[in-house]
């Protein structure tokens, strides 16, 4: 049998299939190419380019409306994360004091306990 007979194969199939063998093995050759992976190499840094230069003036254009951009935000997040764990912190070591604090034995403070210990 073929592809296209066997009982439930889309009527697409057979002419996906044809495409794809006629079109892959030339792509394979062309993306195996060192001129493909330096246009890819150029293609990237000029995208990171574009990004940055596109980040910068967008920030400047809000900052001259006072209003924060999103690198202003993504610092305020980082500075928002550092408070919240130095907060976890320190109430961790307040939770570790009062746990000691309840762990040692109470010793009789005032003049009654003084008496009772030189009754005994």
């Amino acid at each position: 049998m073929t592809e296209a007979k066997k009982p439930g194969t889309p009527w697409w199939r057979p002419l996906v299939d044809g495409i794809d063998g006629r079109i892959t093995p030339p792509a394979n050759k062309l993306v195996r190419t060192n001129l493909f992976a330096d246009a890819v190499a150029i293609a990237t840094r000029l995208e990171v380019r574009l990004r940055r230069r596109m980040e910068r003036q967008s920030a400047w254009l809000l900052h001259q409306y006072n209003l924060p951009a999103a690198t202003d935000i993504r610092k305020v997040r980082a500075q928002l994360a550092a408070v919240e764990a130095r907060l976890r912190d320190v109430g961790e070591r307040l939770e570790d004091q009062q746990r000691a604090t309840e762990a040692q034995p109470v010793e009789p403070d005032g003049p009654g306990a003084r008496a009772s210990s030189r009754a005994t």
